[in-house]
């Protein structure tokens, strides 16, 4: 059904305080860069407060889709599309603060970790939370059959390191004490690391089965099941540890004979 003049009429009307917020945002955004040019030393807090404000930005276009399907009965892929690449913009902005490093050990970004000492556990989990929350409305809002559905397997992977790489590994076998004020948090932020690592992973598979054929997709699920290796192994849970290894030597050895036959016709075609 066609759209009316009074419909658009209305939707933009009701469009223009959503705007002014984004425009509120975006000078946010030039006032924290500003301001850690001038404090260089507070500079990964800022990126945090970046990450929160681009939270704020993907929200906001997600609500401006749901005003335009309300008052229109359509989505509205211009804000869709600008809260999607935000959610990119998010993750940045803490890997500059936290690092994106997912093959090195667990505490390889401890110099990064040190300058964030005053980041709550709390205020870390929430984070995470934020992310994780913006990334499955946008998801859902694009529907199953979005033109994106391969490129959330991506964004997945990129939150499950962010997660890994914000929690800080050397406070957890202390934060293991029931007493421990901060046990109940640091606990559930674990537990979201190794299911981020573990959703990622098979989205990835899923990907080269029904998409791409192509091993490098099935090397990222091995990048993520190695990585929750390497959790289980300092950890000591042994019963994930056996079953997240004999995933991997399974992948592996697909890879193997997936690249070895493609080797194999490469020599007979020449």
């Amino acid at each position: 059904m066609a759209i009316t003049k009074e419909q658009k009429v209305d939707f933009n009307e009701n469009l223009k305080e959503f705007k002014s917020y984004l425009d509120d945002l975006k000078k946010e955004v030039s006032l924290y860069k500003s301001q850690m040019k001038k404090f260089p030393g507070v500079e990964p807090y800022y990126n945090i407060a970046l990450a929160i404000n681009s939270i704020k930005y993907i929200n906001t276009c997600l609500l401006i889709n749901e005003l335009s399907i309300a008052k229109m009965d359509i989505k509205n892929d211009n804000y869709l599309n600008l809260g999607r690449k935000e959610i990119y913009g998010a993750i940045a902005f803490v890997e500059k603060s936290v690092g994106s490093d997912v093959d090195g050990s667990l505490s390889e970004n401890k110099d990064m970790l040190a300058k964030l000492e005053e980041l709550t556990a709390l205020q870390r989990l929430n984070l995470v939370k934020g992310i994780k929350q913006s990334i499955d409305l946008m998801i859902e809002a694009y529907g199953p059959n979005s033109k994106w559905k391969w490129s959330w397997p991506e964004i997945h992977f990129k939150l499950a390191v962010m997660a890994k790489n914000i929690f800080d590994w050397r406070t957890f076998e202390e934060a293991r004490d029931l007493s421990h004020p901060d046990y109940y948090i640091r606990q559930e932020l674990y537990n979201l690391v190794i299911e981020f690592c573990n959703f990622a992973a098979q989205e990835y598979r899923s990907k080269y089965d029904l998409s791409t054929n192509d091993t490098g997709d099935l090397k990222k699920s091995i990048m993520l099941l190695e990585l929750n290796r390497k959790i289980f192994q300092i950890t000591g849970n042994t019963d994930d540890l056996e079953k997240t290894k004999t995933l991997i030597e399974s992948l592996k050895a697909k890879v193997e004979q997936i690249e070895g036959d493609k080797e194999k016709d490469k020599k007979k075609k020449k």
